[in-house]
């Protein structure tokens, strides 16, 4: 991967598209320490997103979380960096840190070599809302935007694809 024509490598681990996700340890903006579950108590569609910092990518975090705000139906979407920091108020982001190295090294986000050694590369994961991944969006280059018309789409598959209900509803 790269960012500004510096290259750096990511954790050797990498969850993919079809695996269930995993529940990952966290801290709040509050300092308080809770538990995302893999598969959301009600049901709802989960987006974790994650960037090495705020100041670099503000703009874009910025524009996704009016994305976000967008969305008509409730969707849970967390924003992962590698440890506390100052945060604007979101609209609809709930920003966490990963102070257990939890989901950098479960979801291969962890970036090793580099100027941003032990923070998190930019991705997004869509989980649907029986804990399966269902899209990955973790650019090559860190400067290429997340791809915000590929995810309303994807999102809409994952809202259609599974009603909760099971085979036998």
């Amino acid at each position: 991967m790269k960012y500004k024509n510096e290259e750096f490598e990511l954790t050797d681990e990498l969850i993919d598209i079809g695996y269930m996700a995993e529940n990952v340890d966290v801290e709040a903006i509050n300092g308080k320490e809770f538990t995302i579950k893999k598969a959301n108590a009600n049901r709802m569609i989960q987006i974790f997103l994650s960037f090495p910092n705020f100041e670099d990518f503000k703009e874009e975090i910025l524009a996704f979380d009016e994305f976000m705000s967008e969305a008509k139906v409730e969707i849970f979407t967390y924003i992962f960096f590698n440890s506390p920091l100052e945060l604007p108020k979101f609209k609809k982001i709930i920003p966490v840190f990963d102070i257990n190295n939890e989901f950098g090294d479960m979801y291969g986000t962890k970036i090793v070599s580099g100027t941003f050694v032990d923070k998190l590369t930019k991705a997004l994961f869509i989980i649907g809302k029986d804990g399966a991944i269902y899209h990955i969006d973790m650019p090559n280059d860190l400067e290429t935007l997340l791809d915000v018309e590929r995810i309303r789409v994807e999102l809409n598959k994952v809202y259609q694809s599974y009603t909760g209900v099971g085979c036998h509803g």
